[in-house]
């Protein structure tokens, strides 16, 4: 008599029904050999995706002028022209050329576009913000800049405000577009975003990210930030090019990573002094803005003793889509200046 324990073959097992049934350890090791295959080709892609579609483009030669101060080599781009100078400072990230639509609308009157420390052409890496506004002062003075009207967009407008509580004397005016300020602090993905950003520039693992997926997360990340910050209008092909090219960089990022997580506190430090901002000011708001709600620009006008809001059609990018509207706010706070100075004789 055969004993039916004995009766399976290395092909299987019988079950009830009288079908074959294969071991579940050989099961289990062709799961994983196709998982791993599977994980192979997902990582291959990926690693192809990072050097078609991810490719960052090759960063584009500098037009302006270098400066340097103290240990920081400043990249800017000055227009000469006649009256009082307007000085222009960019957002996180940017770069000087944010300002082209503006500055070609000011033609005739001299105009200074900054790359902030740490930004664009400039020497790279994060900058404190109080070491900004003394390496933006110095370059002033060494440019013979007096009494400028400052415009700041975005993060640049809280430069601009840090400026103008600092050395309050020697601003004639602000134009603050969009500025990051009067309680708007960045969000926990940008947080979380800086703390990956410094973690993926650490030594070695810099060279392998770049190699396998790097290239690809920053273009995504770069292109999606894009859409929030332009929306509800599409996003400018120059700007786009500019992020990849530029802001892209290990220097730029490194500064993008430490200004996203020390910028809560330091809008906070600003937010304390703008009762004492004596100037005339014009604060132009998005009414569409993703990145600085609205209420944040009301709040803003509100708290500078001389400023007018004007609300506009559009997001967070008005020095893109409205660059009449802030070439016109730099005439009437001139005007405004120079009338009451009239007045005061």
């Amino acid at each position: 008599m055969t004993n039916s324990g004995s009766t399976a073959d290395a092909s299987g097992l019988a079950n009830a029904a009288g079908q074959t049934v294969e071991p579940v350890a050989p099961r289990r090791r062709r799961a994983r050999k196709i998982a791993l295959a599977m994980i192979g080709v997902l990582a291959l892609a990926i690693v192809i995706l990072n050097w078609t579609y991810g490719r960052l483009p090759a960063e584009p030669k500098p037009t302006g002028s270098f400066m340097q101060v103290g240990a920081l080599r400043i990249h800017f781009i000055e227009h000469p022209g006649r009256g009082t100078p307007v000085v222009l400072i960019h957002g996180l990230p940017g770069t000087a050329e944010d300002w082209n639509e503006v500055t070609r609308l000011l033609a005739g009157r001299r105009t200074i576009a900054i790359d902030r420390p740490g930004f664009g052409y400039s020497t790279g890496g994060y900058v404190p913000f109080d070491r900004q506004l003394s390496t933006i002062h110095e370059l002033l003075a060494q440019l013979h800049v007096s009494h400028p009207i400052l415009v700041g967009h975005s993060y640049g407008g809280t430069v601009s405000l840090g400026y103008a509580e600092r050395y309050s004397s020697e601003v004639r005016a602000l134009v603050l577009v969009d500025a990051a300020a009067a309680g708007t602090h960045p969000e926990l993905m940008q947080k979380v975003q800086a703390h990956a950003i410094q973690f993926l520039q650490l030594p070695v693992v810099k060279q392998i990210a770049d190699a396998t997926f790097s290239q690809l997360l920053r273009t995504a990340s770069a292109e999606m930030g894009d859409k929030e910050a332009f929306s509800p209008e599409p996003v400018s092909p120059a700007h786009e090019h500019r992020i990849l090219a530029i802001n892209m960089t290990s220097g730029n990022l490194e500064a993008l990573a430490g200004e996203y997580l020390a910028a809560g506190g330091v809008v906070d430090q600003i937010d304390k002094g703008l009762h004492a901002i004596a100037v005339p000011a014009v604060v132009i708001q998005g009414d569409a803005d993703q990145l600085v709600k609205p209420i944040y620009g009301r709040r803003l006008a509100a708290a500078l003793p001389h400023a007018r809001l004007e609300m506009l059609y559009g997001g967070h990018m008005q020095p893109y889509v409205h660059p009449a509207a802030v070439a016109a706010a730099v005439e009437s706070v001139d005007n405004k200046t120079h009338a009451a100075g009239k007045s005061r004789r």
